[in-house]
């Protein structure tokens, strides 16, 4: 597999870019292969700890060298069939959407009637409220398709959603005290308290040797699910009660269901049937899942917000440490220029995401040929900064599809692989900046995508705005607070603010140097082989 070697370029860019959302990145991480792992359950332990582990571990859920939980988002294809009204309907198709960062499902299907008629839908939950769209996106661009609130719905489609392959796990770690909205603190061996069977709202159970996880449904007041796992770890059963209501959901045919050209092992069931009070109200064939962080939004519209009075507290918007507001300290006096405004000239610095993508030893079910190197490249694709994190623009709806084909396709579309500039806001904050009264120029590092290392230049003149793209410095003494607005109305349904980020000034005189790094080299230019980024 080629590598991409970095480069020196530097160029004037008058203009903008707007590229895939992607939260302001600093350089990745090295960590080398004797790096140990944080957890590892005796062969035999029968405590929550080690299930909750293994479970995560073997469903190829836990990625970095820290073994982090980080499924942040999937899509899901399948056939089969669903109930409608009482009646069996066969499935046309069927798409299911799942984002965990932001707490949302949507799902579109089309099915044909015993009678040949044909039956569409899509159904919606995000957070405490569930509605149904017309159209994919339906009112986030004003008088584009209509949203029908669904109150009653919201309970039946957050238990479909927390007691799913991927979901039913997130839940029952969620409950033992894993914060999953910590990127610094998810390798479920390392945070939960070994040596017991019960740990806050979750336990463990054995029956005929397999392990019973209890959990409770996040935002359903009353519900509790055991799941029941298979010798490999895997969620063969899960049975939600909740009053007189009985949701039971069997798995099988666990497997990576990616396209050939995107294997990256995590693993989703090739079965899945649903019974609510026994009766099946789907059941599902899987055809293709994509599991790599795609962009997943449902943004929910003002109709339905109006309309809907959440029945449980509000699940809180999840936030990371790279998103949370970010707040100026220094108590330094700001340097001025000549005319009085604040001069921004030094070497700058900041604190950006913690990447932990690295040589994370193979997890038990991972295919003969893993080795550490290839974890390097299957993990950076869930955490790539293309992919990652809750703060992604909301594009409109008629560009979803579009910004996924293209987020799967980084090895043939992304500029960054073919040795082109990153762009603004892509490229992130200045390293270094020179100020006077006429002009500004920023000067940025190297390697801030992970993928090719350049330098770029930036001249800015000062008597005059950016059209698109407004980034705003707020100097108070050595620090800088960086705030960045992205306009574009004809592909955002909304302006995205993005992350705010503190830069600090270095005072060592070789910070503002830029590193040799020898010439970038494109490599599979016509024969794209992989959607795996490398």
């Amino acid at each position: 597999m080629a590598f991409r070697r970095g480069m020196i370029r530097t160029t004037v860019a008058l203009g903008v870019a707007l590229t895939i959302g992607v939260p302001l990145t600093a350089g990745a991480q090295g960590f080398g292969s004797n790096t140990p792992p944080p957890y590892t359950p005796e062969p035999d332990a029968r405590d929550l700890q080690a299930v909750l582990f293994n479970w995560t571990w073997h469903m190829g859920m836990l990625r970095g060298v820290d073994e982090h939980e980080l499924v942040v988002s999937l899509e899901y294809q399948g056939n089969g069939t669903i109930q409608v009204d009482g009646e069996s309907c066969t499935l046309t198709s069927y798409r299911a959407s799942t984002n965990y960062q932001t707490l949302g499902q949507r799902i579109q299907y089309t099915c044909t009637l015993r009678n040949g008629d044909t039956h569409s839908d899509i159904e919606v939950v995000s957070g405490q409220y569930a509605w149904n769209e017309d159209i994919p996106g339906a009112e986030l661009v004003p008088g584009e398709g209509k949203a029908t609130p669904m109150p009653s719905a919201v309970q039946e489609r957050l238990i479909r959603l927390w007691a799913s392959p991927q979901g039913a796990p997130k839940a029952a770690l969620a409950g033992a005290g894993l914060d999953l909205t910590a990127m610094e603190t998810r390798n479920p061996g390392a945070v939960v308290a070994g040596g017991s069977d019960r740990v806050g709202s979750t336990a463990v159970s054995w029956e005929d040797d397999r392990p019973v996880v209890a959990y409770l449904i996040p935002g359903v007041p009353g519900a509790m699910a055991a799941a029941t796992l298979d010798e490999r770890y895997m969620a063969e059963r899960v049975v939600v009660t909740q009053g007189e209501t009985t949701t039971e959901f069997t798995y099988g045919n666990y497997d990576d269901w990616n396209n050939p050209l995107n294997k990256i092992e995590l693993y989703y069931a090739g079965r899945t049937t649903e019974r609510r009070n026994g009766d099946v109200v789907r059941d599902l064939t899987t055809v293709e899942t994509e599991t790599g962080s795609v962009y997943v939004v449902m943004p929910v519209p003002d109709s339905v917000r109006a309309a809907i009075t959440p029945g449980a507290p509000p699940e809180p918007r999840v936030l990371f440490a790279s998103d949370r507001t970010a707040e100026l300290e220094s108590q330094e006096p700001t340097p001025r220029l000549a005319d009085g405004k604040p001069d921004l000239t030094g070497n700058w610095g900041s604190r950006g995401m913690n990447w932990r993508y690295g040589n994370r030893r193979c997890a038990p079910t991972q295919l003969e040929g893993c080795s550490p190197m290839w974890n390097q490249n299957v993990d950076f694709e869930l955490e790539a900064p293309s992919r990652f994190g809750p703060n992604r623009p909301i594009y409109k709806p008629e560009h979803w599809d579009k910004v996924i084909a293209l987020d799967m396709w980084t090895n043939r579309e992304d500029p960054v692989m073919t040795c082109q500039p990153l762009g603004v806001p892509r490229q992130g904050s200045p390293r270094r900046i020179y100020h006077t009264p006429s002009d500004i120029t920023f000067l940025y590092g190297a390697g801030t995508d992970g993928g090719g290392g350049y330098s770029e230049m930036r001249v800015i003149p000062t008597d005059g705005h950016q059209m698109h793209v407004v980034e705003r410095f707020t100097r108070q003494g050595d620090e800088i607070l960086y705030e960045v607005t992205v306009e574009d109305p004809e592909v955002l349904a909304e302006p995205w603010v993005m992350t705010p980020r503190v830069l600090q000034l270095n005072d060592s005189p070789n910070a503002g140097l830029l590193p040799e790094r020898g010439t970038c080299e494109a490599y599979e230019l016509e024969d794209i082989a992989t959607q795996l980024r490398h």
